[in-house]
């Protein structure tokens, strides 16, 4: 059993892997948003703002582990006059913060959930750990610059740091490009199809969970990069089709021409990411932790069908 404290908690990935944290057994505390009412069997409760230190040397004592979540992530509206020093506030000051207060514990691991947008946009390659970082969004660049601040403190202060890269996430209670999609398919419209061919690397929640569990379960010494996804990479049809055979409908589809594919991923980050293209490959964590995801593509999207009917969502 391990001593395990979890930023971001009550998130969308924190509200699976809090519990299965738990089921195994582990000693959980949780740092959440301040503000947040949440109440989590079993587990201590910080509610912390992690872009100040107040609290988080308390919130971290004794801790073997530190997995942290908390962060700022894209926003669809932004409303911000500057986004990119939001975005640092959060996932470059806080991580800073977090894993400071961290090694002041006395804790020995460090695991960061990043994202592949540290990576870009867009890829005709098969990204990897030692592919050139590119990122274009303000959401990007913090997420490449959190990773730089975990690199340089954790090597400073003697501790191990995981740096896991995501792609999209997807499953139950997040609420994101995926239910937009089930929004659209139970109302039976034929989905615009922007590139028949596109290929995207996506990742189910549980799968991410059992990656982290890995990592947590066999830790790599000094600074390590990983990329966790499913074992699959998914075209817009496939995860549109899937998505109407969970919900009992036809798939239809409605082909959009080339030069509207190219307008609209000028104008929208959320067309890009339906209709594009972007692969990144997790053979890193496979070789050296020996984690593979299990968790196919249709459990997924039957399970975040099923909470996306049920009575809130």
């Amino acid at each position: 059993m391990m001593k395990v404290a979890v930023t971001g908690g009550a998130g969308f990935i924190g509200s699976h892997l809090v519990p299965a944290l738990v089921s195994d057994g582990h000693d959980v505390s949780c740092i959440v948003e301040p503000g947040l009412s949440v109440t989590v069997p079993d587990v201590h409760v910080f509610p912390i703002d992690i872009s100040t230190r107040q609290g988080l040397t308390e919130a971290l004592s004794g801790a073997d582990a530190v997995i942290h979540l908390a962060a700022r992530n894209h926003v669809l509206q932004e409303k911000e006059k500057d986004p990119l020093a939001e975005y640092r506030k959060v996932n470059v000051v806080g991580t800073r913060n977090v894993l400071r207060a961290a090694a002041d514990s006395g804790t020995k691991l460090f695991i960061h959930l990043s994202s592949v947008k540290a990576m870009g946009e867009e890829s005709e390659e098969v990204l990897n750990e030692e592919s050139k970082c590119s990122p274009k969004t303000p959401y990007g660049i913090s997420k490449l610059e959190s990773e730089e601040a975990v690199s340089a403190e954790a090597a400073k202060k003697g501790m191990s740091a995981v740096i896991i890269r995501l792609p999209m996430v997807y499953g139950p209670r997040n609420k994101g490009n995926l239910p937009r999609m089930i929004r659209w398919a139970e109302r039976g419209l034929p989905f615009p199809l922007f590139q028949p061919d596109n290929l995207r690397s996506m990742a189910y929640v549980e799968n991410v969970v059992a990656g982290i569990l890995a990592v947590l379960k066999s830790p790599p010494a000094g600074v390590s990069t990983y990329i966790v996804k499913d074992k699959d990479d998914y075209s817009t049809r496939t995860v549109y089709s899937t998505i109407c055979r969970a919900l009992g409908e036809t798939p239809r589809f409605l082909p959009i021409p080339g030069l509207a594919v190219r307008l609209a991923g000028i104008l929208s980050e959320d067309f890009r990411k339906v209709a594009g293209s972007f692969r990144v490959s997790s053979a890193r964590i496979e070789k050296e932790i020996g984690y593979s995801p299990s968790h196919p593509l249709e459990e997924g999207i039957e399970r975040t069908v099923r909470w996306y009917k049920g009575p809130v969502h």
